[in-house]
Protein backbone atom coordinates (compact mmCIF):
# COMPACT_ATOMS: atom_id res chain seq x y z
CA UNK A 1 0.00 0.00 0.00
CA UNK A 2 1.37 3.46 -0.85
CA UNK A 3 0.74 7.18 0.39
CA UNK A 4 -1.10 7.59 -3.27
CA UNK A 5 -3.84 4.53 -2.56
CA UNK A 6 -3.98 5.34 1.35
CA UNK A 7 -5.33 8.97 0.41
CA UNK A 8 -7.61 8.12 -2.28
CA UNK A 9 -9.17 5.61 0.36
CA UNK A 10 -9.34 8.32 3.23
CA UNK A 11 -10.57 10.99 0.51
CA UNK A 12 -13.32 8.30 -0.49
CA UNK A 13 -14.20 7.63 3.45
CA UNK A 14 -14.26 11.36 4.27
CA UNK A 15 -17.20 11.56 1.11
CA UNK A 16 -19.16 8.54 2.77
CA UNK A 17 -18.70 10.61 5.99
CA UNK A 18 -20.38 13.83 4.54
CA UNK A 19 -23.02 11.73 2.79
CA UNK A 20 -24.50 9.99 5.90
CA UNK A 21 -26.07 12.87 6.06
CA UNK A 22 -28.48 12.71 2.95
CA UNK A 23 -30.10 8.97 1.86
CA UNK A 24 -31.75 10.30 -1.14
CA UNK A 25 -31.62 7.91 -3.94
CA UNK A 26 -33.02 9.31 -7.70
CA UNK A 27 -34.78 7.26 -9.56
CA UNK A 28 -36.45 8.02 -13.30
CA UNK A 29 -39.70 7.18 -14.88
CA UNK A 30 -39.55 3.22 -15.70
CA UNK A 31 -42.97 4.04 -18.12
CA UNK A 32 -40.47 5.73 -20.69
CA UNK A 33 -37.82 2.62 -20.93
CA UNK A 34 -37.94 0.78 -24.32
CA UNK A 35 -37.31 -2.84 -24.67
CA UNK A 36 -33.54 -3.75 -23.36
CA UNK A 37 -33.39 -0.07 -21.96
CA UNK A 38 -32.50 0.49 -18.28
CA UNK A 39 -32.31 3.39 -16.14
CA UNK A 40 -29.19 4.20 -13.74
CA UNK A 41 -29.57 6.38 -10.67
CA UNK A 42 -27.00 8.67 -9.62
CA UNK A 43 -24.88 6.73 -6.95
CA UNK A 44 -26.29 6.04 -3.49
CA UNK A 45 -24.57 8.80 -0.60
CA UNK A 46 -22.93 5.71 1.27
CA UNK A 47 -22.46 2.79 -0.90
CA UNK A 48 -21.93 4.59 -3.77
CA UNK A 49 -23.87 1.86 -6.14
CA UNK A 50 -26.36 3.17 -8.37
CA UNK A 51 -29.47 1.63 -8.23
CA UNK A 52 -30.84 0.41 -11.63
CA UNK A 53 -34.53 0.51 -13.10
CA UNK A 54 -34.45 -2.29 -15.49
CA UNK A 55 -37.45 -2.61 -18.22
CA UNK A 56 -40.67 -4.87 -18.00
CA UNK A 57 -42.39 -6.01 -20.66
CA UNK A 58 -46.07 -6.67 -20.59
CA UNK A 59 -45.62 -10.06 -22.15
CA UNK A 60 -42.71 -11.11 -19.19
CA UNK A 61 -41.84 -14.81 -19.52
CA UNK A 62 -40.86 -16.42 -16.70
CA UNK A 63 -37.19 -16.95 -17.70
CA UNK A 64 -37.12 -13.17 -18.32
CA UNK A 65 -39.01 -12.56 -14.55
CA UNK A 66 -36.47 -15.34 -12.65
CA UNK A 67 -33.43 -13.56 -14.29
CA UNK A 68 -34.49 -9.65 -13.90
CA UNK A 69 -35.37 -10.92 -10.01
CA UNK A 70 -32.21 -12.33 -9.47
CA UNK A 71 -30.45 -9.03 -10.67
CA UNK A 72 -32.36 -7.30 -8.93
CA UNK A 73 -31.80 -9.22 -6.06
CA UNK A 74 -27.86 -9.19 -6.50
CA UNK A 75 -28.05 -5.41 -6.87
CA UNK A 76 -29.72 -4.99 -3.75
CA UNK A 77 -27.28 -7.20 -2.00
CA UNK A 78 -24.43 -5.45 -3.10
CA UNK A 79 -26.32 -2.24 -1.68
CA UNK A 80 -26.23 -4.06 1.59
CA UNK A 81 -23.02 -5.00 2.01
CA UNK A 82 -21.17 -2.09 0.65
CA UNK A 83 -23.49 0.69 2.90
CA UNK A 84 -22.53 -1.63 5.94
CA UNK A 85 -19.02 -1.76 5.03
CA UNK A 86 -18.63 1.78 4.63
CA UNK A 87 -20.67 3.05 7.73
CA UNK A 88 -17.85 0.64 9.48
CA UNK A 89 -15.18 2.35 7.91
CA UNK A 90 -16.38 5.33 8.89
CA UNK A 91 -17.24 4.81 12.19
CA UNK A 92 -13.94 3.58 12.93
CA UNK A 93 -12.20 6.84 11.47
CA UNK A 94 -14.37 8.32 13.79
CA UNK A 95 -13.02 6.99 16.64
CA UNK A 96 -9.90 6.54 15.60
CA UNK A 97 -9.40 9.98 14.98
CA UNK A 98 -10.83 11.39 18.37
CA UNK A 99 -8.14 8.57 19.94
CA UNK A 100 -5.44 10.25 18.26
CA UNK A 101 -6.03 13.96 19.02
CA UNK A 102 -6.37 13.02 22.94
CA UNK A 103 -3.42 11.62 22.63
CA UNK A 104 -1.37 13.58 20.30
CA UNK A 105 -3.49 16.54 19.57
CA UNK A 106 -3.88 16.41 16.06
CA UNK A 107 -4.72 13.34 13.40
CA UNK A 108 -2.77 13.68 10.46
CA UNK A 109 -3.18 12.00 7.12
CA UNK A 110 0.12 9.64 8.21
CA UNK A 111 -2.38 8.57 11.08
CA UNK A 112 -5.01 7.79 9.05
CA UNK A 113 -3.01 5.68 6.41
CA UNK A 114 -2.30 3.50 9.95
CA UNK A 115 -6.17 2.98 10.60
CA UNK A 116 -6.89 2.45 6.77
CA UNK A 117 -4.34 -0.35 7.20
CA UNK A 118 -5.99 -1.38 10.15
CA UNK A 119 -9.41 -1.49 8.81
CA UNK A 120 -8.21 -3.98 5.70
CA UNK A 121 -6.84 -6.52 7.77
CA UNK A 122 -10.13 -6.48 9.87
CA UNK A 123 -12.59 -6.65 7.50
CA UNK A 124 -10.39 -9.21 5.15
CA UNK A 125 -12.37 -12.17 5.83
CA UNK A 126 -15.34 -9.86 5.59
CA UNK A 127 -14.89 -9.35 2.04
CA UNK A 128 -12.85 -12.34 0.60
CA UNK A 129 -16.19 -14.25 1.99
CA UNK A 130 -18.38 -11.05 -0.20
CA UNK A 131 -16.19 -12.04 -3.25
CA UNK A 132 -16.59 -15.87 -2.94
CA UNK A 133 -20.32 -15.00 -2.75
CA UNK A 134 -20.36 -12.68 -6.04
CA UNK A 135 -18.29 -15.16 -7.68
CA UNK A 136 -20.94 -17.73 -6.96
CA UNK A 137 -23.64 -15.58 -7.69
CA UNK A 138 -22.68 -15.18 -10.87
CA UNK A 139 -21.93 -18.14 -12.18
CA UNK A 140 -25.16 -19.51 -11.35
CA UNK A 141 -26.91 -16.23 -13.61
CA UNK A 142 -25.37 -17.40 -16.62
CA UNK A 143 -27.78 -20.02 -17.61
CA UNK A 144 -30.63 -18.07 -16.81
CA UNK A 145 -29.47 -15.05 -18.22
CA UNK A 146 -28.82 -17.01 -21.20
CA UNK A 147 -32.90 -18.26 -21.17
CA UNK A 148 -33.93 -14.51 -20.55
CA UNK A 149 -31.90 -13.74 -23.90
CA UNK A 150 -33.32 -15.76 -25.85
CA UNK A 151 -36.50 -15.23 -24.91
CA UNK A 152 -36.10 -11.76 -25.50
CA UNK A 153 -34.96 -11.81 -29.14
CA UNK A 154 -37.83 -13.63 -30.25
CA UNK A 155 -39.87 -10.89 -29.13
CA UNK A 156 -37.68 -8.04 -29.59
CA UNK A 157 -39.52 -6.65 -32.67
CA UNK A 158 -42.92 -7.21 -31.62
CA UNK A 159 -42.02 -5.01 -28.26
CA UNK A 160 -40.44 -2.37 -29.09
CA UNK A 161 -42.99 -1.46 -32.23
CA UNK A 162 -45.60 -1.76 -29.41
CA UNK A 163 -43.27 0.26 -27.22
CA UNK A 164 -42.58 2.95 -29.95
CA UNK A 165 -46.05 3.45 -30.88
CA UNK A 166 -47.62 3.73 -26.47
CA UNK A 167 -44.90 6.34 -26.37
CA UNK A 168 -45.71 8.40 -29.42
CA UNK A 169 -49.36 8.53 -28.34
CA UNK A 170 -48.39 9.44 -24.70
CA UNK A 171 -45.99 12.63 -26.10
CA UNK A 172 -42.82 11.31 -25.13
CA UNK A 173 -41.49 11.73 -28.78
CA UNK A 174 -41.82 15.00 -30.67
CA UNK A 175 -41.13 16.27 -34.43
CA UNK A 176 -38.56 18.96 -35.03
CA UNK A 177 -40.80 21.81 -35.10
CA UNK A 178 -41.83 20.97 -31.80
CA UNK A 179 -37.82 20.92 -30.31
CA UNK A 180 -37.16 24.12 -31.97
CA UNK A 181 -40.40 25.58 -30.21
CA UNK A 182 -39.69 24.26 -27.18
CA UNK A 183 -35.66 25.55 -27.27
CA UNK A 184 -37.25 28.94 -28.44
CA UNK A 185 -39.60 29.00 -25.61
CA UNK A 186 -37.33 27.81 -22.98
CA UNK A 187 -34.31 29.67 -24.12
CA UNK A 188 -31.02 27.70 -24.26
CA UNK A 189 -29.60 25.52 -21.40
CA UNK A 190 -28.05 27.03 -18.56
CA UNK A 191 -24.77 26.53 -18.21
CA UNK A 192 -22.51 25.80 -14.58
CA UNK A 193 -20.97 29.24 -13.11
CA UNK A 194 -16.56 29.21 -13.52
CA UNK A 195 -16.46 28.22 -9.30
CA UNK A 196 -19.35 25.57 -10.12
CA UNK A 197 -17.39 23.74 -12.49
CA UNK A 198 -14.41 24.02 -11.23
CA UNK A 199 -15.99 22.24 -8.14
CA UNK A 200 -17.28 19.66 -10.13
CA UNK A 201 -13.99 18.83 -11.77
CA UNK A 202 -12.16 18.79 -8.30
CA UNK A 203 -14.89 16.42 -7.12
CA UNK A 204 -14.45 14.22 -10.11
CA UNK A 205 -10.75 13.92 -10.04
CA UNK A 206 -10.97 13.40 -6.04
CA UNK A 207 -11.82 9.82 -7.25
CA UNK A 208 -9.29 8.80 -8.71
Amino acid sequence: MNVQQSLHFIRRGLHCARALRTQNVHQGPTDTLLPGQFLVGAPHPVSNIRPIAFYIASDETPSERTYRLMREEAASTDHAFWTDNNTRFERGRIEFERTRIDRAGSCTLDDLSVYFQEYQNESYERHVEYNRYVWKRNWRMVWPGIRAWVDEVRRRGRRREFAVARHAEQGYFFGREGVEKDRVKDGPAPQPSQPEANRRDEKIRSYY
